[in-house]
């Protein structure tokens, strides 16, 4: 039986060396090597992979890891500096292996990023058709009318962009000010912000306090720790991820 081909990109990435735009690069100049000469082919066959090297070293199968980031306000979801703002990434200590954020939060926003060093977990953490849940604590100014809530339980159309039902439980209100605590399935951009100023609430504080079963366990913000392997392996089982690692074959 023919062994089934794969993109080198993909396997490069998975690897931990680059992002797979920066492996096309690596390939294109020259970079890869197979059996000690430059590979510019892009797709490989799997029983193969054992016989690339990038930057000296041979491919090879990482275990999978996730850590938790507890994320202050006025940090920048980027590996690049946008309008002389700090990144995530300025943070976080020098000796952290090449990772992954599992979506975004935006500038404004605190609370629990996930990092991880495997892409595919990262993309399924993130597709809606997986229905991972996401929770928010939020604190609005201004006053949700009973239509407006019943719109945001199920689901809404705010300009031309079709939003799933969220649940939504409020536990404080004093004047005009709420409390709620938010999930969201899909995690579209700016979600929730959308959502309410376009009922008419001003968001005055937003916090992602969990993300399926991973959940923020230190409080200080800028934290970060890795999830203990037994722990991930409890929460990766809960959420039905299934490493893409039989491509490996070391």
């Amino acid at each position: 039986m023919a062994e089934k081909p794969i993109r080198l990109v993909k396997l490069i990435s998975h690897a931990g060396f680059c992002s797979r735009r920066e492996a096309e690069k690596l390939i294109d100049n020259g970079e890869v090597f197979f059996d000690g000469k430059p590979y510019k082919n892009f797709i490989i066959d799997t029983k193969l992979i054992d016989r690339v090297t990038v930057k000296g070293e041979r491919l090879r199968k990482q275990n999978t890891r996730v850590w938790c980031f507890n994320k202050r306000i006025g940090l920048v979801c980027s590996n690049t500096s946008q309008y002389n703002k700090k990144t995530i990434f300025d943070v976080f200590p020098k000796d952290l292996p090449r990772v992954v954020s599992v979506g975004r939060l935006d500038i404004n926003s605190e609370g629990l990023l996930l990092l991880t060093n495997n892409p595919s977990l990262s993309t399924f953490l993130e597709h809606p058709k997986n229905k991972v849940e996401r929770k928010y604590n939020v604190k609005t100014k201004g006053k949700l009318s009973e239509d407006g809530l019943k719109l945001l339980t199920k689901g809404i159309k705010v300009q031309g962009i079709r939003y799933r039902p969220l649940k939504l439980k409020i536990f404080n209100k004093e004047n005009d000010i709420t409390d709620f605590e938010i999930n969201i399935f899909e995690g579209k951009n700016r979600e929730i912000r959308k959502l309410l100023n376009f009922l008419g609430l001003k968001v005055i504080k937003l916090e992602r306090i969990e993300y399926g079963p991973f959940k923020i366990t230190n409080n200080e913000k800028n934290s970060l720790y890795e999830v203990k392997k037994n722990q991930l392996k409890i929460n990766l089982e809960i959420l039905g991820f299934i490493n893409e690692d039989n491509f490996w074959t070391a």
